[in-house]
């Protein structure tokens, strides 16, 4: 009894010195030793370290991957096509017609405007009309175009010539427009002797969206054209 008792104490001193270093390394080479030596052994360690670095990784909270946001251009209201309307006057105020233009103008007008032959007067006429406003047409009509005149031409019972003798600007006024004056000679013959007319006219010229026009006209020559020719 007294030996066993010896026994246990000696074995607790053991245990409480711990093992002699040179065993704890004796056990750690014959360890690794038969793990080299077993391959089998050593698959199922490396699979085992391998779980354990898995393993740390997994336990890790994982962040959502950001999602890309598609952009995208924002919608433009589409503009409404807008026409330019040209403006309903007739010209700009400060853009003053060409005098010389003006003038060039009254000449290819009076052309046609003042031709009193029997064969083309009535065609010349109406293209002259078409670069008048009717105010000017009405006016001119009356002092040097009336009805019984042109009918008269019409049929041969009058024959006439007009020779100009003077074109050329006069004024031009605020607005832009362009007075050129007019002068010359008109002749008309019936039966009798023929008649001499001097003609003094002023022409009022503007500048219009469509071209140029005359827009007024003063005789200043003083009665009308008459048929009665003595």
């Amino acid at each position: 009894m007294a030996n066993a008792s010896q026994l246990l104490g000696s074995l607790r001193d053991l245990a409480n010195q711990g093992p002699p270093p040179g065993m704890i390394k004796d056990l750690t080479r014959l360890t690794v030793e038969r793990v080299m030596r077993d391959k089998i052994l050593l698959g199922l360690v490396i699979v085992g370290l391998f779980g354990i670095f898995v393993g740390g990784f997994s336990g890790r909270e994982e962040r959502p991957a950001v999602k890309a946001v598609e952009s995208h251009e924002a919608a433009q209201p589409t503009a409404a096509k807008t026409s330019v309307v040209a403006p309903t006057s007739s010209y700009a105020a400060g853009d003053p017609l060409d005098a010389t233009l003006a003038t060039d103008f009254v000449k290819w007008w009076v052309s046609g405007a003042m031709d009193y032959s029997a064969n083309g007067s009535a065609k010349s006429h109406a293209t002259a009309f078409h670069w008048m406003t009717p105010e000017a047409q009405s006016i001119f009509e009356a002092n040097f175009w009336p009805n019984d005149l042109a009918a008269g031409i019409a049929q041969g019972q009058i024959v006439g010539a007009f020779q100009p003798v003077g074109v050329q600007a006069e004024a031009i006024n605020p607005d832009g427009s362009v007075v050129v004056g007019l002068s010359g000679t008109l002749v008309l013959q019936s039966t009798g002797r023929p008649t001499t007319q001097q003609i003094f006219a002023d022409i009022l010229v503007r500048k219009e969206p469509s071209g140029l026009r005359v827009a007024g006209l003063y005789n200043r020559s003083g009665p009308p054209v008459s048929s009665t020719v003595y």
